[in-house]
């Protein structure tokens, strides 16, 4: 299976770029959990928020991916698209009924559209492939020549409301999108070298995750850990759940915008992070160093450092509360890049990366191989004696790193 994709290129701190974008690996849990967080409330307009953050982001990265590979013609340009979409996880993508004028682009697999079915476990009342439509809006436009924002959808049909086949119409449109930032302001210092004791060899874990294959199958998904991943635009996440934030500030609801956003994260955390500890890759490569629950944190952050989310380090594990520092959390250098310097901290996910390891490990045990449904979720995160996070520090409010620390409920 061959693929014309740009090279994607280590960017320090464990970060990685693809068109001089920045890529994050999620799973369609938090894929899911943050949508339907952002679609809560229809009179704040997000459906377009999340559609043309896709369409900036990725109009952006299939811009200078197509220049890196010598794309010229629209038809290879298409053709890099839908290797695109499949590499990263999305699905496919087939371009064959559309022009310089638009036309209908199908999606006949789609993590969007049918893989967020599986984290909800009920049918859906509207369509979730809007990242899809801006995916297919963009790489209209760059395979064309046009500017962002030259391309609208004119009708939707989605596998998650029962379509057999994804169809997305795209008609010529006008609109200005936001301008793509890029990587933003990383740290020209190396993160602060590990300094609590464990059995765990971060490097031997690093390393063995680099070997496998994270990238689509056949089919564009990508089924690892027990979830479905995508190698996914951290800039898009960072738009859409800021500009949910921006946009709650006028109802006064702001605190219990961001607190929604951290419990995507506790969403994220539990599927993700509890796959990958129940996991035969864990069980090979890093379940015979833990010697103690401490070694099974230490682990986690071990391979969290694998996601492109920057460089996590364990600060202090004292009576096993844990405090983690965070060189360039995406979300910190996004911000920044996108606003300017933050008046609160803005690591939502990375807050409920935090807590949720703290509680998958001390109040659920996931060294015990329990499932991952909604009871052992209610034990891990609702209950007595559960870990939430406080943002101690916050690189986006000026600090060098992002400080969380998980303290127990109760």
């Amino acid at each position: 299976m061959t693929r014309r994709i740009a090279e994607i290129r280590g960017a320090g701190q464990g970060r990685r770029l693809l068109g001089g974008q920045p890529l994050v690996f999620h799973c369609n849990h938090y894929n899911y959990w943050l949508q339907k967080t952002l679609r809560l409330d229809p009179s704040l307009g997000m459906d377009d928020v999340i559609r043309d953050a896709a369409e900036s982001v990725v109009y952006a990265a299939l811009s200078e991916s197509c220049q890196e590979l010598g794309l010229t013609t629209a038809a290879d340009r298409l053709g890099a698209a839908s290797d695109l979409f499949a590499h990263l996880g999305f699905g496919t993508m087939d371009f064959a009924g559309t022009t310089h004028e638009g036309g209908v682009v199908r999606t006949p697999v789609s993590h969007y559209g049918q893989l967020l079915a599986v984290a909800a476990g009920a049918p859906f009342d509207e369509d979730q492939n809007l990242f899809d439509q801006g995916f297919a809006a963009a790489a209209l436009a760059v395979a064309h020549g046009k500017l962002p924002g030259s391309y609208a959808v004119a009708s939707n049909k989605c596998q998650s409301r029962g379509a057999v086949v994804g169809e997305i119409t795209l008609k010529p449109s006008e609109r200005s999108l936001a301008p793509e930032v890029g990587l933003g302001p990383v740290a020209r210092d190396p993160a602060p070298p590990r300094s609590v004791p464990t059995g765990v060899d971060e490097d031997a874990v690093l390393a063995a995750l680099a070997g496998l294959d994270l990238t689509g199958n056949e089919e564009g998904i990508l089924p690892r850990f027990g979830v479905a991943l995508t190698h996914h635009f951290a800039n898009f996440y960072n738009r859409i759940s800021f500009e949910f934030v921006r946009r709650m500030a006028g109802s006064g609801l702001v605190d219990e915008a961001r607190e929604l956003l951290v419990d995507a994260g506790y969403h994220c955390a539990f599927n993700t992070f509890g796959g990958i500890m129940k996991s035969a890759e864990w069980d090979a490569v890093v379940r015979p160093m833990c010697a103690t629950e401490d070694d099974w944190v230490h682990g986690m952050v071990a391979v969290v450092n694998a996601l492109g989310w920057g460089t996590w380090r364990v600060q202090s594990l004292d009576d096993g509360q844990l405090t983690v520092t965070i060189t360039d959390d995406y979300e910190s250098t996004g911000y920044i890049a996108m606003y300017g310097r933050a008046d609160a901290h803005v690591a939502y996910l990375a807050s409920g990366g935090v807590a949720g390891i703290q509680n998958l490990v001390r109040v659920g045990d996931i060294a015990q191989g329990p499932t991952l449904d909604s009871d052992f979720f209610a034990k891990c995160f609702e209950a007595e004696g559960s870990w939430r996070t406080v943002a101690a520090r916050c690189s986006a409010q000026g600090d060098r790193e992002s400080t969380l620390r998980a303290t127990p409920l109760g």
